[in-house]
């Protein structure tokens, strides 16, 4: 009897040895997703030897769309009306005589009376949504006469995934803060910048 409870002391002894040398396992670390880095594309404009005055004239309707820009993050529509006349007068003005290449003249002749149009639309649209409709067509127009030409400062393209119904929408900027055009206040840093034009 003895040599049993012996036995059952010296059992229980080991287990309890080994119990306590177990090494305890923990859940392995699970390595956290590093933030997604967007990248942002730098271009340098088509046309590089581009004379000077003519810049001049691409950069003086820049400024003016830059404003119209301004007066629909502001969802400000009678402002608006009245910097897209300043972007009609200044791209009127635009000499198509200072440009001696006959691909850069094509470029040209085929964005101002686009342009043109759209920007028309924005004077005699009868709503803020129609106005921002049209800015989406003279966007791509001016984002298409800077990556030409360029003009005589950096420029960055930014990128609204929710405007146009879903389709995504485009505008020019200095500034690389997101201020929204196509929806102002409601949705004001909706966007990201895709691209640089230096």
């Amino acid at each position: 009897m003895k040599s049993i409870k012996k036995f059952n002391f010296i059992i229980l002894a080991v287990s309890l040895v080994l119990a306590s040398c177990q090494t305890k396992t923990t859940a392995p670390k699970v390595k956290e997703a590093a933030p997604e880095v967007v990248k942002v594309e730098e271009v340098t404009p088509k046309f590089t030897e581009i004379n000077a005055e003519f810049k001049s004239q691409i950069t003086d309707v820049y400024q003016a769309y830059n404003q119209l820009k301004d007066a629909l993050v502001a969802s400000d529509s009678a402002l608006a009306i009245t910097a897209t006349s300043s972007v009609l007068s200044y791209l009127k003005k635009v000499d198509m005589a200072l440009l001696k290449q006959a691909e850069a003249h094509q470029v040209l002749m085929t964005q101002k009376p686009l342009l043109i149009i759209q920007l028309n639309k924005v004077v005699y649209a009868k709503t803020l949504a129609e106005q921002r409709a049209a800015f989406l067509k003279i966007s791509d127009g001016v984002i298409n006469l800077i990556e030409n030409f360029g003009i005589s400062q950096k420029v960055m393209v930014q990128f609204c995934p929710m405007a146009d119904d879903f389709k995504g929408g485009y505008w020019l900027s200095t500034d690389a803060a997101i201020k929204n055009p196509y929806f102002g206040s409601k949705m004001l840093t909706c966007g990201s910048t895709k691209k640089i034009i230096n």
